[in-house]
């Protein structure tokens, strides 16, 4: 199982964070990929050794993980990034934090399906807002906010490998 999570600058620490540590708890692949090798987080946390995003072939992968924060801004104007949202929706499989939802909706990507983010960045994108904490509607995993990091990180391992592999990783954690 292999997944690819991209952060740009810009990007909410602990929504990028909390999935790379559960899935490699789990055993899970984790490629950190951005449009450069270092991405400089939201509140300053500068992430290195990341691998370029144009050196990678994303259809090797089996699921993305789109954390948001103010990165989104970018990320919405980068070719990029949204052919490759646009293939993990329709293709594969896909797990969108607070901001990043918002750009599967805006590419209509949401339409017909039960979704989260972050409760002012949503709009009317034809599917049904739930405002809960984290929500799977078929090959999509969305969540809510920074507050819902560990709980989509768990919902993302249950996705990839049962329930049952989610629930040892949680109680390794004490959560």
């Amino acid at each position: 199982m292999k997944v690819l999570l991209i952060i740009n600058d810009g990007f909410e620490d602990v929504e990028a964070m909390a999935p790379i540590d559960i899935l490699r708890r789990g055993d899970i692949d984790v490629t950190v990929a951005s449009n450069k090798s270092e991405a400089t987080s939201a509140h300053g946390i500068v992430f290195s050794n990341l691998t370029k995003l144009d050196n990678i072939n994303y259809q090797e992968y089996d699921l993305l993980v789109l954390p948001g924060g103010p990165q989104w801004k970018q990320n919405i104007k980068d070719e990029r990034y949204l052919e490759i949202a646009t293939y993990f929706t329709k293709n594969k499989s896909i797990a969108a934090i607070c901001a990043s939802p918002t750009i599967l909706g805006k590419l209509g990507l949401l339409k017909g399906i039960k979704y989260t983010c972050f409760p002012t960045m949503n709009e009317d994108f034809g599917g049904t807002f739930t405002n809960g904490s984290v929500e799977v509607s078929g090959n999509i995993i969305t969540s809510r906010a920074a507050g819902t990091s560990m709980e989509f990180g768990y919902e993302i391992l249950e996705y990839l490998k049962g329930k049952e592999a989610s629930a040892k990783i949680k109680k390794s954690m004490y959560y």
